[in-house]
């Protein structure tokens, strides 16, 4: 029962921070924050706690798979929302997430090293993909969000992480692992950027996003070789702390970006 209060309170408050911050410093900024294992950390230790530390530790393998799935969703994503509406470009990135999972955890099955040597430029080409803003936005008046904003933005990210973590007994350490770094608050972030603010501010999200997966995969990487073999608390605070060393610069220059 402590673990499902711990669901429903941390994955929501952490999807108030992260947008807080985005609509105060951007999306660019949003997108970044986004990236960090903020919900891939406590899904892995929900994962963990509740199936035992070598189900998590395999379960990593799956989730550097899944990474790759999800950059390939950010990628299909950069090259249409320029050329499609909101509805028809959020469709193709899920429906790339869905042919990227298939094939890298479904057909070829490239293991930790293999997927991780993918990851990366595929990474890397979605941050070359979302244009840098080098210029500060000229000021345009928004409108104040609606009220129904933040508990949609909230209530999908509880969601995801609710199903994720429930379905992880009957999907095995792969599957669970392949569907722990779903982009649980990015994907929101995006979609109501697109609608709120246009394609330039849900690039920029998506553009944060690609950074700080970098993060995500020394996350991921790190819990795989540690997580059994060393006390699972120095497992995480490691892993998390190597995930944090690879997006603060990332963070330094998006500040330093928007503020001209």
């Amino acid at each position: 029962m402590s673990l499902i209060v711990a669901k429903i309170a941390i994955t929501p408050a952490l999807m108030w921070a992260v947008s807080t911050a985005s609509r105060r410093w951007g999306s660019l900024i949003g997108g970044l924050l986004s990236g960090l294992p903020l919900t891939s950390a406590p899904i892995s230790i929900y994962l963990a706690v509740e199936q035992g530390e070598g189900f998590a530790a395999d379960a990593a393998i799956g989730s550097v798979e899944g990474l790759g799935a999800v950059t390939l969703c950010y990628c299909a994503y950069a090259l249409c929302a320029p050329r499609m509406g909101p509805a028809p470009a959020l469709c193709a990135a899920l429906s790339a997430f869905v042919l990227g999972g298939t094939l890298l955890h479904g057909l070829i099955r490239p293991g930790l090293w293999l997927a991780t040597a993918i990851d990366v430029p595929a990474m890397a080409l979605v941050v070359a993909l979302c244009p840098r803003t080098t210029e500060p936005e000229a000021p345009v008046p928004r409108p104040r969000p609606p009220r129904w904003d933040m508990p949609a933005r909230l209530a999908a990210a509880t969601a995801l992480v609710l199903l994720v973590s429930t379905l992880a007994p009957y999907l095995g350490a792969g599957l669970s692992g392949l569907l722990a770094p779903i982009p649980i608050i990015s994907w929101p972030l995006i979609a109501f950027a697109r609608f709120q603010d246009g394609v330039r501010a849900s690039l920029d999200v998506v553009r944060g996003s690609a950074q700080g997966a970098f993060g995500v995969l020394a996350f991921y990487v790190c819990i795989h070789l540690l997580l059994g073999r060393t006390d699972m608390i120095i497992a995480y605070a490691v892993s998390i702390a190597l995930s944090g060393a690879c997006v603060l610069p990332w963070l330094f220059v998006g500040r330093r970006i928007r503020a001209g």
